[in-house]
């Protein structure tokens, strides 16, 4: 089928895993959202996303693999959508033969979006920082500036949003090893389910974490 939708353009940017994708173009105006010529984010191929329909990637944000968006759905930010993810509609991803929607199962979509489970209640997980010294780290963005994580210890957000619905919000946000770009270390963190307020684009963001320590990434 003819792709009247969108084009991919000649800027190309590397997935984690040094696949070689391309920044999308309108070819058409979508939902009176996206117009005609408007830029949008990168896909490996047009499998990844829908030559119909109105669904769009936005930004930097990064689908490929056996990934595919589809129907009126919208990947923003700096979310990577990959493995055999399938987003659609309203909040929906599908992984193997799992459908689930955020708002009736948290945690069946947090490994449908990051392909992990909590093991006896714990995630682990991980964050970028900017080291203060060793076993000491603030974080990177202006919301978080006097957010201090050290070794072993436990951070508190005590002012969180407790919406869903909201990705980036008030919380401690936390993902894989290779979704971030900030900072210059990156550190291994565990929280607990039951402290996971929600999972967006490709993240967690928690009201609770304890920092394990420093990946020393060679």
């Amino acid at each position: 089928m003819t792709n009247k939708k969108y084009e991919l353009t000649s800027e190309t940017a590397l997935s984690w895993d040094g696949r070689i994708l391309h920044r999308i173009k309108a070819l058409a105006t979508i939902l009176g959202i996206v117009e005609r010529d408007e830029i949008g984010g990168f896909v490996e191929t047009e499998n990844n996303l829908d030559v119909n329909g109105d669904a769009w990637v936005y930004g930097d944000a990064q689908v490929y693999g056996n990934a595919q968006v589809y129907g009126n759905a919208r990947v923003y930010g700096d979310a990577q959508v990959y493995g055999n993810a399938q987003v659609y509609g309203n909040a929906h991803l599908q992984f193997g033969n799992l459908q689930v929607d955020i708002f009736t199962n948290l945690q069946a979509y947090i490994a449908c979006s990051l392909n992990i489970y909590p093991i006896k209640g714990i995630y682990y997980l991980y964050k970028r920082v900017i080291k203060i010294s060793e076993g000491k780290y603030k974080a990177c963005w202006d919301s978080e500036t006097e957010t201090i994580y050290e070794d072993g210890k436990i951070t508190r957000v005590k002012n969180y949003n407790p919406d869903i619905s909201i990705s980036c919000s008030a919380g401690i946000h936390c993902s894989t090893p290779f979704y971030y770009t900030q900072g210059d270390t990156l550190i291994a963190i565990k929280v607990k389910a039951t402290d996971v307020i929600t999972c967006q684009e490709g993240k967690l963001r928690c009201k609770t974490i304890t920092t394990i320590g420093e990946i020393k990434c060679k």
